[in-house]
C-alpha cells in the first residue's frame, strides 16, 4: 500500500489513540470529520487496507495490524484529489446508464462478493461496466499502466 494510503488508514487510529475502532467510527473520521472523501470511498479504502494486511475487519470492528504510532502523518496532510480508476468506472457507468452512484456501488459490491472478494473493487467496477457493454479500454489501460508502475517499484517482475 502506498504512503498516502498508509497515512489515510493510520489517521483515525492515531486520532482516537486506539488499535481497534468500530468500522462506522473509522468511516466517520475520514469521511465526515476530516472530509477526505465519501463513505463509499472510505469503505473501498478499508477493503484495500485489509487486502494489503494493514487492517483486519471482524464483525463491526476494524483492527490495525500495523504500529499506527510508527506512521508519521505530516501536519496538514490531505489526500490527493486525483480521480482513481474506481471513480472513473463509477462515473462511466452512471453517465451511460442513468444509474445512481449508490446503485453502481451496490452492484459492484455484489459482483465482488460473488468473486469471493478476490478482485479489487476498481477492477470489479470495470468488469461490471464491460458486462453492460460499456467501452472500458481507457480506464483499463490506465489501471494496467498503474499496475506495471507499482510492480516496477516493488521489483515484482
Amino acid at each position: 500500500m502506498d504512503q498516502e494510503k498508509a497515512f489515510l488508514v493510520a489517521t483515525p487510529f492515531k486520532k482516537r489513540g486506539k488499535k481497534s475502532l468500530k468500522i462506522s467510527d473509522f468511516i466517520f473520521a475520514i469521511s465526515l470529520d476530516l472530509k477526505w472523501g465519501p463513505p463509499e470511498k472510505v469503505r473501498a479504502l478499508l477493503r484495500e487496507a485489509e487486502a494489503a494486511g494493514m487492517v483486519k475487519m471482524e464483525g463491526d470492528l476494524v483492527h490495525a495490524t500495523f504500529d499506527e504510532k510508527a506512521v508519521d502523518v505530516p501536519v496538514g496532510f490531505k489526500p490527493s484529489t486525483e480521480e482513481g480508476i474506481l471513480d472513473r468506472g463509477i462515473r462511466l457507468i452512471t453517465s451511460q446508464t442513468g444509474m445512481s452512484r449508490k446503485e453502481v456501488i451496490a452492484l459492484a459490491n455484489e459482483k465482488q462478493d460473488s468473486l469471493q472478494k478476490l478482485v479489487e473493487l476498481d477492477a470489479v467496477v470495470l468488469l461490471v461496466a464491460r458486462e453492460m457493454g460499456i467501452d472500458v479500454r481507457d480506464p483499463a489501460g490506465i489501471a494496467y499502466e498503474n499496475l506495471l508502475a507499482r510492480c516496477k517499484e516493488n521489483k515484482c517482475a
